[in-house]
């Protein structure tokens, strides 16, 4: 009897989980394609930009439209933070991700993209598998 019911509980449990979408594996692919294409162009500008829209649309994923759709500077930014569980992100990096995407010729070093691509290859690795644990 408690092993039918075992089965049950664990039959529900991955029917439920199965439904949900995964959201991981399309955000680190994103995150991957942006990345593998400044490895091609090397223009920082470019890549603040594409991962600027690519956290916009992770963001969307995790978050919903209606939650995140209309959020700039500082209430942005409280949003990449929130779905950093691990504490990834330095607070310069955010700033960088907020800001610079809409400068013309941002002024950023090498390293700081490099720590930036480091960062965000570790933050997306990190984020839960779906929106319920975000």
């Amino acid at each position: 009897m408690v092993f039918i019911l075992g089965f049950v509980v664990l039959i529900t449990w991955l029917v439920k989980r199965l439904k949900k979408p995964a959201l991981k594996k399309p955000a680190m692919a994103k995150m991957n394609a942006v990345i593998e294409a400044y490895h091609q162009h090397a223009d920082k500008e470019i890549l603040l930009q594409q991962l600027s829209m690519a956290l916009r649309q992770i963001l969307l994923s995790y978050r919903g439209r209606s939650n995140v759709a209309g959020l700039t500077g500082a209430d942005w930014s409280q949003e990449i933070i929130r779905l950093d569980r691990k504490n990834v992100l330095s607070k310069e990096m955010i700033t960088m991700l907020s800001h610079w995407p809409y400068q013309k010729y941002p002024q950023v070093s090498d390293d700081q993209i490099e720590l930036l691509i480091s960062q965000l290859t570790t933050w997306s690795r990190s984020l839960a598998r779906d929106h319920t644990h975000a």
